[in-house]
This record gives C-alpha cells, sequence and structure tokens, in this order.
C-alpha cells in the first residue's frame, strides 16, 4: 500500500515538497519569551539525534529538532516565563485508524498528529503519550533546557495565538527523500501523515479520509481504480485491496524514480537480512508487505545492460506471513528472477 500512497504523494505534492516546523513567540530585550509554540506543518520525520539508535529500522533521512533549538538559541532566546505549546491544526485529531485493530495503536502506528517528534515517544517515558503535540513539546523544551535556556512553564498543547512572530524554522529533506525513508524503512507513521498531507493539499483538511479519496481519484485518473479499495496510506488495514496488475502498472509508470527509493536485498531497510548470498542480492529492490495471512513483495531486479524486471508478488493464505511459508517461495522467486537477461534494442540491432 506504501508503493500507492508513494506514487500519488509524488504526483500530488511534488517531489520538491518540504515539511516546515516553525518556532514562534516574541523575545525580548533580554533573551525571554513569554511562550513558544512549535507548530507542525505535517513533517513526519522530525527526531532527535538520539532516536534513531533506538528504532528497528532507523531514520536516515530526518530532520533535526537540535537544529531548531540550536537556531532558537542563536536567535537570543535564554528563557520561558510561559509554556512550550504544540500546535497541530494543520491535521484532524484522528489518532488511529478506525479500521485498524486496537492492538496496532502505539505499537505499529500513531498517536498520529501534524506534530509529531520521535514518533511521538518521549525521552524517559516507557510508554508513548496520547498527545503526540503535547509530546514534542516536551522533547523541545528538554532540547532547550539542555542548550541552558531557562523554562518555567510545562509542555502544553495549543492554537497559535495571533500576532505571535516566526522565531525560526526547520525544513525537511524533500519529499522523495521523505518517501524513501517510508519504502525502505516501511515506515507507518510517515505513510500515514502523507496521506493526510495528501487530504490537505486536495481539500484544505488533512484527514486520512480526505487522503484516502485523494488517492482513489488520483488512481482513477491513471486508469488503475477498477479494483482498488484505499482505506490508510500504510496498509495496516487488512481491507484495504490492490491488485498484482495494478501494481505492475505503478511500477512501469514509476520505473524511471521508484528503484533508488526501495530497499535492496541482503543490505538494507526490510530486506536488509533477506535474499542473503543470494544471486539477486544487491541487485533486487523491493518494498515488502505483511500482515496476519498476507505476505507481499513488489519491485525491480537491475539487469546488465537493460531495463529491469519489474515483479509483484502477493501471497493470501493462512499463514502466509510465517517465515516458514513465504521464505522459500520468496527464494526460489528470487533464482528464477535472477535467470533475467536483457534483450537487444532495435538500435542495438541495427547497421
Amino acid at each position: 500500500m506504501k508503493v500507492v500512497t508513494a506514487a500519488v504523494a509524488l504526483e500530488v505534492l511534488g517531489p520538491e515538497h518540504v515539511y516546515t516546523t516553525t518556532l514562534n513567540g516574541s523575545i525580548d530585550a533580554t533573551g525571554t519569551a513569554a511562550g513558544l509554540w512549535l507548530v507542525g506543518g505535517g513533517d513526519p520525520v522530525l527526531h532527535t539525534a538520539a532516536y534513531p539508535a533506538t528504532e528497528k529500522y532507523s531514520t536516515f533521512n530526518g530532520t533535526s529538532m537540535e537544529k531548531l533549538a540550536d537556531a532558537a538559541v542563536a536567535a537570543g532566546l535564554r528563557r520561558v516565563a510561559g509554556n512550550v505549546n504544540g500546535v497541530d491544526t494543520r491535521y484532524d485529531s484522528e489518532r488511529f485508524v478506525g479500521a485498524w485493530p486496537s492492538s496496532f495503536h502505539g505499537l505499529e502506528a500513531g498517536p498520529l498528529g501534524a506534530l509529531m517528534v520521535d514518533d511521538g515517544t518521549v525521552f524517559g517515558q516507557p510508554l508513548k503519550p496520547d498527545d503526540p503535540a503535547a509530546a514534542a513539546a516536551e522533547m523541545l523544551r528538554q532540547l532547550l533546557v539542555a542548550r541552558g535556556v531557562v523554562v518555567e512553564g510545562v509542555p502544553a498543547h495549543d492554537v497559535l495565538p495571533e500576532g505571535q512572530p516566526e522565531i525560526t524554522r526547520v525544513d525537511s529533506l524533500p519529499l522523495t527523500a521523505i518517501v524513501q525513508e517510508m519504502l525502505v524503512n516501511s515506515d507507518n507513521n510517515t505513510s500515514e501523515l502523507i496521506l493526510k498531507e495528501i487530504g490537505f493539499k486536495k481539500t484544505g483538511v488533512g484527514t486520512t479520509s480526505g487522503g484516502a479519496q485523494a488517492v482513489a481519484t488520483q488512481m482513477a485518473e491513471w486508469g488503475l481504480a477498477s479494483d482498488l479499495v484505499v482505506v490508510d496510506g500504510s496498509g495496516l488495514a487488512s481491507t484495504n485491496k490492490v491488485s498484482c496488475a495494478t501494481f505492475a502498472a505503478l511500477l512501469d509508470r514509476l520505473s524511471a524514480v521508484l528503484p533508488g527509493l526501495l530497499p535492496i536485498a541482503g543490505e538494507s531497510g526490510t530486506l536488509r537480512n533477506i535474499f542473503e548470498g543470494e544471486r539477486v542480492a544487491g541487485r533486487l529492490v523491493a518494498k515488502t508487505g505483511t500482515l496476519s495471512g498476507v505476505k507481499s513483495l513488489v519491485g525491480f531486479v537491475q539487469v546488465a545492460d537493460g531495463d529491469p524486471v519489474r515483479f509483484t508478488l502477493v501471497l493470501n493464505s493462512s499463514r502466509a506471513d510465517d517465515q516458514s511459508r513465504y521464505r522459500p517461495i520468496w527464494y526460489a522467486f528470487g533464482d528464477a528472477l535472477a535467470l533475467a537477461r536483457s534483450t537487444p534494442r532495435p538500435d542495438q540491432l541495427a547497421p
């Protein structure tokens, strides 16, 4: 499902789209701000420097919160007399997709919001807070205190009052890099926030339902919606439906850009421990997909002096996601794909 989300995001938002997070407030001549407002722009990969080391698949195209804190100090901030407030009004307040089982909440994805730092976690707290904006405010408070700023208030969730100027901002990498992060690491939070941003771009309201409708509309414009059901951006909802034919058409459409955004067999992301020592190691790039009873692999195999082979493999059956069941199929499939060779192009055969 993330391949669908990626394709539509690159079309609707554009590959150069960036997310902007701002810090607002007024700093007086003594370096004091009455309060601070950290305003989320939907950046799904805002993180502190220590966070990637705690992840199963480490963030590698993230946006640095330390950069924002350093810039605030450089702007003269020395004391915050009031609260550090998180603002997440760009998107709705739906923290989880309704179709997800409750066991996914906070573990596989969410709580979602337009302002998330470190996927909504807080250093020193064993569980994710219910409010990602307040959690982000707490992380900023910690970073400011570590830089010698006195913060007298508490982290809070608020709206941005009128008249509070921007102190500084931090921009994400272009969307292509964020999409790469999503696909290589199969990042559920990133895909869900991208879906909300698609909804925001199309309707002015950042919602999962609006994003899903925008994805379906774009896929229909491409002639690829006849067998499509879009419920979320990550594929966590078992009610999503996409056929192999649709995936194949998307691979053709994205053949110039997608291979460089996918994990590499035996090397990176969700494929780093798969196909090791096999003939397709280092050559096969693909997006994996896993749910209970579902296992999929969609991508390319590089061929010397020729266009890459495109492939789609979706397994739907009881225990299809058990390693003992899908691995033999994947490896046999990889062996078959490794036999592919380029065929001569017309210009190579011409006199």
